[in-house]
């Protein structure tokens, strides 16, 4: 794998830098908001979206209002978006090669189950080793 390929998973392993581009599409941004939200402390939201800022990922704005100080908030770049629907897309297509393959075990042990071949006992055995190799039933019962 590519350096640069291993440093872009390694923003997205977080999962406070996931949460918080998740809250980001849904329309916070503030960083008191994301910190409320996430039961963390600004300084926390600050640090993460330094990082996602310094990757070009979220952009910072000033809001001027007319009485008050200026205020501060972030939002998602198009370049985030983009890439979050691609890793989102690729996530997509290995969650279908993972279940395609349980399936395809689990249709062998099915016909060896009908052939006689296995004892229905060790039939069983085998379609829960199968469905935790696979993590079969949490991928079939995901909701995206």
């Amino acid at each position: 794998m590519k350096k640069f390929t291993e440093d872009v998973l390694s923003l997205f392993s977080s999962p406070t830098r996931c949460m918080i581009i998740d809250l980001m599409g849904k329309g916070y941004d503030h960083p008191e908001d994301l910190a409320k939200k996430l039961d963390m402390t600004r300084q926390g939201v600050d640090k993460h979206l330094l990082e996602l800022h310094d990757w070009g990922l979220v952009e910072r704005n000033a809001i001027f209002p007319p009485d008050g100080r200026p205020k501060i908030i972030y939002e998602l770049t198009k370049q985030c978006r983009q890439l979050t629907n691609t890793l989102d897309k690729i996530g997509d297509r290995y969650k279908e090669t993972m279940i395609s393959r349980a399936e395809v075990q689990l249709e062998n042990l099915d016909m060896k189950l009908a052939e006689g071949e296995l004892a229905e006992e060790i039939y069983e055995k085998k379609v829960a080793e199968v469905k935790k190799r696979w993590k079969y039933d949490l991928l079939k019962n995901e909701k995206d």
